[in-house]
């Protein structure tokens, strides 16, 4: 037989750097809740890109220092909770979006932080709603308002965010064109987009091709730099890109002074030249945790609601890989190399 658990494994990162970094540690007494605190024994926790930036320590929103436990979002069950918490009892399964912490067998988390997800869905499904299933769903219907029959463009559409752009985008009854490497072409058009090589020297004339000529109504786009000049030249009148990451200059280390420079262009320049031009074009540049802090009510109504159609068989999120915690180093790798066709999850 096997005794009551005394302690637990997390992944911890003693420096910055590459996937090596990474360790499991094994500490020898559960973390007791706190003040208006659950503990959570992790079901699921997703691996995404900014974890990866995050063990870089290149992730503008950490400033807890070293040692650092990655793992940006979670759903697991509450196992024990601070006796002042109400609305949540022991058993319950939540989701969360802590920005780290998420590897590991067990985590405290602030019970209002919590969002409940029904019991009739799977860890591994949940686990795409709290960062980026709401990302996907607020850019699409708080960041722009589209018709039933809107194009729009989701720039790395084979990406974790961009499959739930284009499938919650034709939920919404949009029509998508999708840009991937050509080893993703098959993915993205199986998602119901267009598909297009984002490698293509006519990118920008390919979209408009797509769009019958007119352009898109909005363009989703995490890249920045160049690949926001395509996506600006490629919206209609009136239409609208939403940036949502800065990709290029994560991964090349390029000058912070060229960040800036994009993001001065990005939501000055381009806004002044669609008022100026007649086409009423317009930026914006969403960021989950800066609108999450200032709405915390419209986060959960839209986590909820994303949760409630997952329940209801009406969004049905691809199936993900599924790792053990001593294969994190392996999952970082893959994610920075790019060639996942599906979600890596981690199920401590």
């Amino acid at each position: 037989m096997t005794g009551p658990m005394t302690g637990y494994d997390k992944i911890v990162a003693h420096s910055f750097g590459d996937p090596d970094v990474l360790q499991i540690e094994h500490c020898d007494r559960l973390p007791e809740p706190g003040k208006g605190e659950v503990r959570v024994r992790v079901e699921a926790a997703g691996v995404g890109y900014t974890d990866t930036i995050l063990r870089r320590g290149r992730y503008h929103l950490y400033k807890n220092g070293l040692p650092l436990t990655p793992g940006y979002d979670m759903v697991g069950v509450i196992d024990k909770l601070d006796a002042g918490v109400e609305g949540f009892k022991v058993g319950d399964r939540v989701a969360d979006m802590p920005v780290h912490g998420a590897y590991s067998q067990y985590m405290l988390s602030p019970a209002a932080d919590l969002i409940r997800v029904p019991m009739a869905v799977d860890p591994a499904a949940a686990v795409e709603v709290p960062l980026m299933g709401v990302t996907a769903w607020q850019m699409l219907t708080r960041c722009v308002s589209l018709s039933r029959d809107a194009t729009i463009l989701v720039v790395g559409a084979s990406g974790a965010v961009g499959r739930l752009l284009v499938q919650l985008g034709r939920h919404l009854g949009l029509k998508i064109i999708g840009t991937s490497s050509a080893a993703k072409l098959g993915l993205v058009e199986s998602l119901g987009a267009t598909a297009i090589d984002y490698r293509r020297g006519d990118l920008r004339e390919a979209i408009l091709t797509a769009s019958s000529g007119r352009g898109v109504d909005a363009a989703f786009d995490a890249v920045g730099g160049e690949s926001w000049e395509t996506s600006w030249a490629a919206l209609a009148e009136g239409g609208a890109l939403v940036g949502y990451g800065m990709q290029d200059f994560l991964d090349s280390g390029a000058p912070g002074a060229e960040a800036a420079r994009s993001l001065q262009q990005f939501n000055t320049t381009w806004n002044e030249d669609g008022a100026s031009d007649g086409t009423n074009r317009r930026t914006t540049f969403y960021d989950i945790n800066v609108r999450r802090g200032q709405l915390p009510d419209e986060y959960r109504a839209d986590a909820e609601h994303l949760l409630g159609l997952i329940a209801e068989g009406k969004f049905v999120p691809a199936p993900p890989e599924i790792l053990r915690l001593d294969r994190v180093i392996e999952a970082h790798r893959r994610v920075a190399g790019g060639d996942l066709q599906q979600r890596l999850v981690i199920a401590p």
